[in-house]
This record gives C-alpha cells, structure tokens and sequence, in this order.
C-alpha cells in the first residue's frame, strides 16, 4: 500500500462509527421521544472509544502517524492548487517539500511555506499577512543563488486577489536548462489597490501611457533562499519518440515526450519545408487504460524556438503519478502562422489593413499623446475566451522595430440569448507617430483534424 492509500484509508476508518456505535444510534433514534438525553449520550460515548483507537493508531503505527501530520498540509495546499491537476495530484501524492522560512518589514510578514519541484519547474508556495494593510501584493523576482538572472527561465504568479494569510503560488519554469540546487526569490511588496486608487487624476486612455507610472517605493522587500531536495530536483523522464506526421500538409515530427510530476510537454521539430509555423497544438494525452490529461490551458501552455516564431514544446497534465504500459497522444488540431504573413498591413488613419488572424476585425484606432491605441474584435472561442491575436513587435514603413508591453482585452456585448459571442483586444503603439504600421500576427488560421491523429507512447 503507498501513501496515498495509507492516507484515504486512515480518513475512511476515522470516519467509520465504533463498534455497536451504529446500532446505538439505530436504537436512539427510534427510542429519541422517550429517550432523548440517552441518544445524546451514546454517540460521545463511542466517539470516545473511537477517538481512543485512533489515538492508539497514531502512537503505535508510524505511516498514520505520518498522515495524520500531513493533513494541515494536503487540505491548505488542496485549495490552493486547484487550477492544475497536476499540482493536486502532487498534493495528493504527498509530493511536497515543507518550508519554514519568514520574515518580517513594516509591519507585514511574508513566509514561504510549500515547494512542489522537480526537474524543470518550481511552484513556491507562500502568504502574505499583516494588521496594518488590508490587501496586499506581491511584485516577484527570480535570481541564481549567486545574484544574477537564471537563463532560459520564466515565471508567473497567481493569486492576486488572495486575501492575507492565504497561500499564492509563483510558478518558476526552466525550458533547457534542469532546476538548480538553489534559488532566490524577492518579494517586494505593495497594498492591492485597484487602478482608479492608483491613477485617480487620469482618465482611462490615459493609462495606456507609460508616462503616469513610476517605479513604486515598495513597503516591504523580501528575498528568501530557497535550496531544494535532490530527491525532487531529479524526479522526471523523457520518452523518445521520434515520429513525423502531416497536419494540413505541414510535416511535424513528435520528438520526446516528457513526463514529470508537475506537468508534461509534448516536443516537436518542423520541417523546414513547410509553408507555415506551428502557433499551437490541439491535444491530449492518454493512458492504455483511458485516463485523459490535457493539454495546459493556462499559465505556460507552450514555448518557442529563437530560431523562427515557432512554437516547439507544449504543455500538458501529468500521467507522472498513474501507472501505464503506454501512453497515446491524440492531435486534434492545430494553429499556424502563414510564413507569408509574418506581418500585416494597417492604415491607422482609414482603417485598410491586410490579411488578419482567423475570427479578427479592425475595430478603430485613435491617436493618444506621442502614439495610437488600436482595437481589434474577434470570435468569442470558450476553450479560449481571450486569445492573443498579434505579437508584441510592430514596425514602421522602413522596417523599424517597436514593442507592445500592454495589453487590455474585453467581452462585447451579450446576443439576444445572453451569450458572449465576440471579445474587443486593445493595445497602445507607445511613441508611435506615423500613419502605416506593420503588426506581427500570433496566426493566421485554426485548423481542426477530420480524423483525430493517434501516436503511441512505450
């Protein structure tokens, strides 16, 4: 028996009536208009002679023992993992490294207290309390033990509305590289204000400036060392598989599948034959006896290649804690960016524009300050209800190169029936004070597979 069984088994005999305990409150309940102080009394009474079993359990049985203790754990982390499955399987397993580490500025109190690691991805779990602020947040930062910016790594936070003492979790993700032994995370620490707090004298156009913005004097920073167990650092597999398949045309070979405990990624190469980038793959993934993970849905869903706007990894649930003969991956689907339209044309003035994404419409554009803000309308998709349509890279009439850092999408109004159809994603061209731009399109088009294309997995 492992520990997850050991586990739900010591919650379901906890649960199960000492003996004769049922009966007791069988004869209770029928004698209770005669009897009532009686079927009071009996039911503590076998729930003492239960609580003295499972004390005698605790004492002389170590893995119960050890349960027991890991029940704050799992029930606090269970709610704050729910937006994967593969950190509640995690939890579940008991696949978690217990911190302890705190400190305190200004009256507010940051402690780390949960870590879910493994080969590529750190999940640091940690609160944020204090008397004196009401809500507060978290402006993270990830360094190498030795200072410096760890490479080939990105991270994400959640938990921006949690209120104090509640846990949020900063996911950290190494693409090449392996997690290192050690790393530093800063906290830095402001109140949870909401934007008309923040820039009450401006308007809403007005925050599209970068102008208004200054670096924010924080109220308290934190910075924790946090040195990881080898035994978690070293948990992953990597499957060959190496097999080339054609979706729409495009050659696409499947490379590796990856397996560890807080997620899977699905590696591809493309020929350099083909007529388009893959933007995107539609997918699960499944088990010889017909478990279903998923491709990831948020957080990182997938990640690219220097080399073209390619993306070349993706992202799924974890089969790492289910036993398998083999796995099956089931395409479904895919999203492509034409290599004959790694940009398209805008008038920002008459609103002419060349070829865009699938589902888009220019909305407007108007001029703002030194720059422009452009609206597009697309289709309201709810396995993804707010995609991303362009890229952050625009470009002048002579080639020049811009960048978009903001980003504001929004629902359109709702049809006769009261659903969604169509969502508004509206982004500044900051400094931007020409006529013509070129914009960087995220794809050109969805395609979806006539019959589902299955790769088995040994």
């Amino acid at each position: 028996m492992n520990r997850k069984e050991e586990f739900e088994a010591m919650i379901e005999e906890i649960n199960q009536p000492a003996p004769g305990l049922e009966a007791t409150l069988d004869r209770a309940y029928k004698k209770k208009r005669k009897r009532t102080a009686k079927m009071i009394v009996r039911p503590v009474a076998g729930l003492a002679a239960c609580f003295a079993v499972f004390v005698l359990l605790v004492n002389f049985c170590a893995p119960v023992a050890y349960a027991c203790s890991q029940i704050p754990v799992l029930r606090e982390l269970a709610a704050a993992v729910t937006f994967s499955r593969s950190l509640t399987d995690a939890v579940e397993n008991e696949y978690v490294q217990t911190m302890d580490l705190s400190q305190t500025q200004n009256d507010i109190t940051a402690e780390v207290a949960y870590l879910i690691v493994d080969q590529k991805q750190v999940n640091v779990f940690y609160r944020l309390d204090s008397d004196k602020y009401e809500k507060l947040y978290a402006d993270p930062d990830v360094r190498s033990a030795d200072g410096n910016r760890p490479e080939s790594c990105s991270y994400h936070s959640t938990g921006f509305d949690a209120e104090n003492g509640e846990l949020r979790c900063l996911s950290i993700d190494f693409v090449d590289n392996d997690v290192p032994d050690k790393l530093r995370i800063a906290l830095r620490v402001n109140p949870n204000m909401v934007v008309e707090e923040v820039v009450p004298e401006h308007s809403v156009d007005d925050l599209y400036s970068d102008d208004i913005y200054e670096e924010p004097s924080y109220l308290a920073e934190f910075e924790f060392l946090l040195e990881f167990d080898p035994k978690f650092t070293a948990a992953g597999k990597i499957f060959p598989v190496n097999q080339t398949v054609i979706l729409e045309g495009q050659s696409i070979t499947i490379t590796d599948i990856e397996v560890y405990p807080t997620h899977m990624r699905v590696d591809i190469e493309e020929s350099p034959d083909n007529t388009a980038w893959m933007k995107g793959l539609e997918f699960y993934i499944e088990t010889d006896w017909g478990m279903k993970f998923d491709a990831a849905s948020s957080g990182i869903i997938s990640t690219g290649s220097a080399d073209s706007p390619s993306m070349v990894s993706y992202r799924a649930d974890s089969s790492y804690f289910y036993e398998a003969d083999h796995l099956k991956l089931v395409i479904t689907g895919a999203q492509w960016l034409r290599k004959d339209m790694e940009t398209t044309y805008v008038n920002l003035i008459t609103g002419e524009h060349g070829e865009l994404p699938e589902g888009a419409e220019f909305d407007s554009a108007r001029k703002q300050g030194s720059g422009w803000v452009i609206k597009f309308r697309a289709a309201y998709d709810e396995n993804k209800p707010m995609y991303q349509l362009f890229g952050h890279l625009f470009y002048d009439e002579d080639g020049n190169e811009y960048e978009i850092n903001q980003w504001s999408s929004m629902y359109g109004d709702l049809d006769e029936e009261g659903n969604i159809t169509y969502f508004y994603d509206e982004f500044p061209l900051l400094h931007f004070t020409e006529d013509e731009v070129w914009l960087t399109p995220h794809y050109s088009h969805n395609w979806v597979a006539e019959d589902v294309i299955v790769i088995t997995i040994q």
